[in-house]
């Protein structure tokens, strides 16, 4: 049966995504964007639009009535100050989620699409899991467990609907911006890597992760209503060590999606490159030459009005152990199975990429 489904950021990278998969499924799909918002990527679209923005309380019950299932995908990724990234990231997300509650009759469930750096980096020898106490460590990681703090709040009023969270890793495809630096780079035939880190990382194309959302909404089990986990919550974890941070309740209604592959930024920046056809070379990059690019980029950013991809947050990451998961919840939980392995989703993206003259 078709559902009325809500996308916020529908007009960005995953949202547009989301909103194609929702249409073939034939469901009834309305996309939250501002009234300033760039809708290119839903050209041609059967969509109806509803205009909110993630400040404006009253904008979002209206666009949430009548509404089945709510996607909340808008965030910003990154940004000059971390109190933007919070009142985007965090904030938003809690107005949303009160939207939500408040709109008559109003959505029975809200799926968060949260990130890998919500719960932080993974242990060397073991990926992140559900259970996994989190403790995010980058401005932007921290802003999105703001927004799973406001999640788990919300799931206290049982009144209120249900809700879902999805973390996922590292993502590209078609329409994406921030991967592409990196393909770009593999077609110079240079891979720069974090000198002296060189940890696994999960990656998905964004077909298959906007699949596990979907999944996340249809299946999911959701948080669990009236569960009292603030004094677990409201405090970063320690750094990732394995089970001394596992803490089994936290695990429910919240699901990471990957390709089941193990890689690192410099193989999937070779692969890249042997798709392109080019021998590439490995840099490793000393932290100090890595944080004045980063500046320098800022800089540049600032004068363009535009946070660049690269930048110091971003370079905090880049230094961290890891950042791994493991799907096996959402296999076993929702029936998920990739689609696309890294090489076929970077043929398919690299595809796109010259088909649209970028490289």
């Amino acid at each position: 049966m078709s559902k009325t489904a809500l996308v916020t950021g529908a007009n960005g990278f995953i949202g547009s995504h989301l909103v194609d998969y929702l249409l073939e499924r034939g469901d009834r799909v309305l996309a939250m964007v501002r009234k300033t918002s760039d809708l290119s990527n839903l050209e041609g679209r059967e969509v109806e639009y509803r205009y909110a923005g993630l400040r404006d309380e009253e904008a979002l019950v209206t666009a949430m009535e009548g509404v089945d299932i709510v996607y909340h995908v808008a965030g910003l990724t990154a940004a000059f100050n971390p109190t933007t990234l919070e009142e985007v990231n965090s904030a938003g997300t809690r107005r949303v989620l009160e939207a939500a509650r408040q709109a008559q009759p109003g959505p029975g469930r809200v799926v968060y699409v949260s990130s890998l750096e919500a719960a932080g980096e993974s242990h060397p020898n073991q990926a992140r899991a559900e259970h996994h106490l989190p403790a995010p460590f980058t401005n932007y990681g921290r802003s999105k467990f703001g927004g799973e703090l406001a999640a788990w709040r919300a799931s206290r009023d049982e009144q209120g609907p249900e809700v879902v969270i999805v973390r996922p890793p590292l993502v590209y495809g078609p329409r994406d911006q921030d991967v592409l630096q990196m393909i770009q780079s593999a077609n110079w035939r240079l891979i720069a890597t974090p000198m002296g880190r060189n940890g696994w990382i999960s990656a998905i194309h964004c077909h298959d992760l906007v699949r596990g959302i979907v999944l996340a909404g249809e299946r999911g089990r959701p948080l669990p209503p009236g569960e009292d986990l603030n004094h677990i919550l409201a405090g970063v974890g320690p750094r990732c060590d394995g089970e001394s941070t596992a803490v089994p309740e936290l695990g429910e209604g919240i699901y990471f999606f990957d390709d089941g592959g193990r890689h690192t930024i410099a193989s999937f920046g070779h692969e890249a490159a042997r798709i392109l056809g080019k021998q590439a070379f490995t840099l490793p990059m000393p932290r100090l030459l890595i944080w004045l690019a980063a500046i320098s980029a800022e800089l540049v950013g600032r004068l363009k009005g535009k946070a660049p991809a690269l930048n110091r947050d971003k370079v905090v990451a880049s230094f961290a152990t890891g950042w791994w998961c493991d799907s096996g919840k959402a296999r076993k939980e929702l029936g998920y199975s990739p689609d696309m392995s890294l090489n076929q989703g970077l043929q398919q993206t690299i595809r796109w990429l010259r088909d649209k003259s970028v490289l």
